[in-house]
């Protein structure tokens, strides 16, 4: 019974209880992480010139990592997205501005886009073909996805 006496000494609780803020990170070692306030002013757009001039802006995370992150994209009015596919997984898209006409598929089928106003939410599963036009009117988006972010056109990938 000696052996357990130590663990129920005041002193040696109090170390216990320090060790396991340590170790969770509550105390010390870790910081938590702030808040992120952007106001609409502030962000900062940058082209991509290899996405048909589209304009992009990470709003957290990054996207280059396996890691959860969230980015607003711009597109021009008369944008047009042939079929393409992205690598990562639960890409969650809010229409934020404007209208977008949005289909899946290997090939451009105007006839199947659907128009997407300003509210409306679409998935875009790991490695299925979406493809896009933009009307009259500049189109904001949101994205909520996990990295590595990539994007691959199906007539460069051939068949898909």
């Amino acid at each position: 019974m000696k052996n357990h006496r130590f663990l129920f000494r005041p002193g040696a609780l109090i170390i216990l209880f320090v060790l396991s803020l340590t170790m969770s990170g509550c105390a010390g070692g870790a910081k938590p992480e702030s808040g992120r306030m952007i106001l609409p002013v502030e962000l900062e757009w940058v082209k991509n010139e290899k996405l048909h001039g589209l304009e992009t802006v990470v709003l957290a995370g990054d996207p280059s990592t396996p890691q959860p992150y969230a980015q607003r994209i711009r597109l021009a009015p008369g944008t047009r997205l042939e079929s393409h596919f992205h690598p990562n997984s639960h890409r969650m898209v809010t229409v934020l501005q404007g209208t977008l006409y949005f289909a899946y598929g290997d090939s451009f089928q105007e006839q199947d886009l659907r128009a997407m106003p300003p509210g409306s939410f679409f998935t875009e599963p790991a490695n299925a073909p979406h493809y896009a036009v933009v009307g009259s009117e500049e189109v904001v988006l949101e994205l909520h996805a996990n990295g590595v972010d990539g994007t691959t056109y199906v007539e460069e990938h051939g068949s898909h």
